[in-house]
């Protein structure tokens, strides 16, 4: 179930993050790790999903860029040519996954905004919002790429993949 206003029920929530695939130092992080990491500030931004419907406002928010989470797991010592074919997928506790590209978060803007969230207008991991969260500011919309409860993200080799 994803929420479309903070005033829906989550069944969902995540305060811990698992790293895995092919990066050389699979991670997991709780609570602690997360609150401590998260350096990036951002706000205010609205929040819309696809079709354009207005979901909510947020004046500020707190997080951890996704791509300072793949290099604490080794991205960087992998080699050009094989992060080049790499995708990234962020998974939400209802089974919704946002995906990227390794040249997405490498290689362009989206990098500087894909994080994610454990602060949200001050609220902590907020449980109406499912804990925590990702969302992708550089994108045109904020909603299709927004998760609630991310509980892990997956590096994979999409050559691999299609296999």
């Amino acid at each position: 179930m994803r929420a479309d206003s903070t005033s829906q029920a989550i069944h969902h929530y995540s305060d811990s993050l698992s790293i895995d695939g092919i990066l050389p130092h699979g991670r997991r992080y709780e609570r602690e790790d997360l609150l401590d990491l998260a350096g990036t500030h951002r706000g205010p931004v609205t929040i819309e999903c696809f079709s354009g419907r207005h979901i909510r406002t947020v004046s500020h928010l707190r997080g951890v860029l996704l791509t300072d989470l793949l290099d604490a797991a080794g991205m960087q010592s992998l080699p050009r040519s094989q992060c080049k074919r790499l995708v990234i997928a962020v998974m939400a506790g209802d089974g919704y996954a946002c995906l990227f590209s390794w040249h997405e978060l490498y290689n362009s803007d989206i990098g500087n905004g894909a994080m994610l969230l454990v602060e949200q207008d001050g609220d902590l991991l907020p449980a109406t919002a499912g804990g925590l969260q990702l969302i992708s500011l550089q994108d045109r919309r904020l909603g299709p790429r927004q998760a609630i409860a991310v509980n892990r993200i997956a590096v994979r080799d999409w050559q691999t993949a299609l296999r």
